[in-house]
């Protein structure tokens, strides 16, 4: 059974500040909500995190604020190594199926739990909720990863969202910059049920239709001239598809970030993007190495 990739989440110490920050960018960000544990008695305990979106027609973008106690919170490791991108989440349709796949692999892989969150989007309102189980991090150090099966899926992927200024229409790949390229990609895609390969210059694991791109140091730099990691593992890029890359550079260009146009790809910097590297690229695209790599400026 392949696991897809369902959507990634950027932690932020202030999600006003993040919503601000991909507003700029041309995202529409969609209404927030609250990630709440759910029992068999229908009884809801909030997980301590605050979240608002931006939707595509088949992923998301999650933006998260973790309130009160970050020393308990679950994504305390996370957040004390750097803030921005940590949270990768699988979609399976069979949540103890995966669990249990994984399992018989030799996996610590916990039952699933229930969870949810209320929305209220244009398309409707309602409890959202979902079954989902967290990869043990001594598998995998390198992101909070995790299992997810949607139980009201047409609440979450609202189409009514997926229209983004910017021209962005979907996730395309990410980029993780770690130690060990190869073996990364080799424990990720014993996860995921995809095999490993190498790209130019990294090793791509195939999650459905989005690219998880293992790069070592020398590749991000080759990639994204002038970032400097925060450290290793970093989970640096997310990549989405554009409709047309030229309205993704102008939007950027009007809103003051600088971006080259006529290239299938240009990126915004980290510290535009609560900590992440954001690339556009074109509807085509994979997300593979293209030439004219283009640095953000602030400018």
């Amino acid at each position: 059974m392949t696991a897809e990739l369902d959507h990634i989440g950027i932690v932020g110490p202030d999600l006003d500040a993040l919503e601000a920050a991909f507003g700029r960018l041309g995202f529409r960000v969609a209404p927030r909500c609250e990630l709440v544990a759910l029992d068999e008695n229908g009884g809801a305990t909030p997980m301590g995190q605050v979240n608002s979106h931006l939707v595509f027609g088949d992923s998301y973008v999650e933006l998260t604020a973790v309130r009160g106690d970050r020393s308990a919170h679950h994504l305390r490791d996370a957040i004390a190594r750097y803030w921005g991108l940590h949270i990768v989440v699988l979609r399976t349709a069979d949540a103890d199926a995966q669990q249990a796949r994984l399992k018989r692999g030799g996996s610590l892989a916990p039952a699933p739990a229930l969870a949810g969150r209320h929305v209220s989007y244009p398309g409707g309102s309602g409890l959202a909720r979902f079954r989902w189980f967290r990869i043990p991090e001594a598998e995998f150090p390198e992101a909070f990863l995790c299992e997810v099966e949607h139980l009201d899926r047409d609440l979450v992927f609202d189409p009514a969202l997926n229209d983004h200024p910017n021209g962005a229409c979907g996730l395309a790949s990410l980029s993780l910059c770690c130690e060990r390229p190869q073996e990364t990609a080799r424990r990720l895609g014993d996860i995921v049920g995809s095999q490993a390969r190498p790209g130019d210059g990294e090793w791509i694991v195939d999650a459905g239709a989005v690219q998880v791109r293992m790069l070592d140091a020398a590749g991000l730099a080759a990639r994204f001239p002038g970032v400097t990691a925060p450290g290793l593992p970093w989970l640096a890029a997310f990549a989405v598809h554009s409709r047309d890359p030229g309205q993704s550079a102008a939007f950027l260009d009007a809103a003051g970030i600088a971006a080259t146009s006529g290239e299938d790809r240009i990126w915004a910097s980290p510290d535009r993007a609560g900590g992440v590297i954001v690339e556009f690229l074109g509807a085509n695209s994979r997300g593979r190495d293209t030439a004219g790599a283009h640095e953000d400026s602030a400018t």
